[in-house]
């Protein structure tokens, strides 16, 4: 297991900030659904501030952190590994330094025109976008190093994910090239809206949380069911089928809602035989690592249900939506990678545990703003009490951060 964490791991320090800045804009959101919201922000500036910085800060970043580290450590000495691995660090700086500097502007601007001079400028659509440009040098830096790391080293799932992460980009111009060409109706701006959360969320953020998990497990190959390069090929071809499931439900057309099905199963389905390949791997970790399989578990039964179950129970319901985005993010992504750098650095179990009661206690709150929490039993106690419960991740996570670097001092 590759040594993530060293004493002077800013970079990784800088991550953790980026999760904690997002979840506090998530508690402004939903002290917001109160009533209660300062100055002149609005519920869907912070909504896209703390996406933003949850996707560019944290999702995407602490994946891109664990394979630079990777590379750091599995390459050989030369000249095009040094340079590869520069240009994989720089990239990572310019992708926490862009999606940083994006946040204040989605919080008081969302994707509104900025004043600049004489000019109005989109700051933070254009932030985004470099951002984006950093995901394809870093990709760049990784193909120039990857002939130099072992064959048996290459993980299956970072790779696949790094691909994912440069085809969700492509959705992401394809906006900025709907809005400048003015293509009429809201289908087609919608469409590559959601083609970008798709391969991001199905492909980018599952892979590279299964990548963190083999990493972990250090599984070995015949403990799945079928190899992993077959299950990683499933998910990448049916992640960015599923954009459909995002659509308002006035503008889906019955092929697409069936091309949403067959990408959701596909998908699903892979990642459910990939989890039952890892609960087979017979790693003695205690409770810690069951957690995040326990909720990519469940995040594939609800994926697969949702592709085989009539589209009128769940597609109007965006509250449920909310909660299977966040039973992945939140919960399998965010306790994988933290379980991953708790893994290699020597500090106490209970950390990680108050870290993953937190996470549970938040998803758990989220199921009382969807269909299935009875309505009579509703009232605005509900986001008063949401607000409160996700309060509890950026204590615990602040906590564990602190450990963590605790711990590496005293291990170097």
């Amino acid at each position: 297991m590759a040594t993530y964490i060293q004493r002077d791991g800013y970079l990784w320090q800088v991550i953790f900030f980026c999760f904690l800045a997002a979840a506090l804009t998530g508690v402004l959101f939903r002290a917001g659904m109160t009533g209660w919201l300062p100055g002149e922000l609005s519920l869907q500036n912070i909504r896209h501030a703390h996406s933003h910085l949850m996707f560019f800060g944290w999702a995407s970043a602490l994946p891109l952190y664990m394979v630079y580290r990777r590379a750091l450590f599995l390459t050989t000495s030369s000249k095009e590994r040094v340079r590869g691995v520069m240009l994989m660090k720089w990239s990572l700086r310019g992708t926490l330094l862009f999606g940083l500097l994006s946040f204040p502007f989605f919080l008081f601007y969302g994707y509104h025109p900025v004043p600049v001079g004489n000019m109005a400028l989109p700051v933070s659509v254009i932030l985004s976008g470099l951002v984006m440009i950093c995901w394809y040098v870093y990709l760049a830096g990784y193909l120039w190093v990857r002939k130099d790391i072992p064959a048996a080293e290459q993980n299956v799932w970072f790779e696949g994910a790094l691909v994912m992460l440069v085809i969700s980009s492509f959705g992401a111009w394809g906006v900025a090239v709907v809005q400048t060409i003015g293509l009429p109706g809201a289908l087609a701006g919608k469409a590559m809206t959601h083609f970008f959360l798709a391969c991001f969320t199905e492909g980018w953020v599952v892979l590279a949380t299964l990548a963190m998990l083999d990493e972990w497990l250090e599984t070995e190959e015949q403990q799945f069911p079928v190899s992993k390069q077959a299950l990683a090929a499933a998910i990448m071809l049916g992640a960015p089928l599923t954009f459909p499931y995002g659509i308002p439900e006035s503008l889906l057309t019955l092929p697409m809602l069936g091309t949403a099905r067959a990408g959701g199963v596909m998908a699903g389905g892979g990642l459910l035989f990939v989890i039952v390949g890892m609960f087979r791997s017979g790693k003695s970790y205690g409770a810690l690592v069951a957690w995040p399989l326990w909720l990519l578990l469940a995040k594939g039964v609800l994926q697969v249900a949702a592709s085989v179950i009539p589209a009128g129970f769940w597609l109007s319901d965006h509250a449920l939506r909310i909660f299977y985005l966040h039973l992945l993010l939140l919960g399998g992504f965010t306790l994988a990678g933290i379980g991953l750098l708790h893994a290699v650095t020597p500090t106490a179990s209970i950390w990680y545990i108050m870290v993953s009661l937190s996470i549970a206690a938040v998803l758990a709150s989220l199921l009382l703003l969807t269909r299935f929490w009875p309505v009579t039993w509703s009232g605005m106690w509900i986001y008063y009490a949401v607000t409160v419960v996700a309060i509890l991740p950026v204590v615990t996570v602040g906590l564990e951060w602190w450990t963590l670097k605790s711990g590496t001092q005293e291990k170097s």
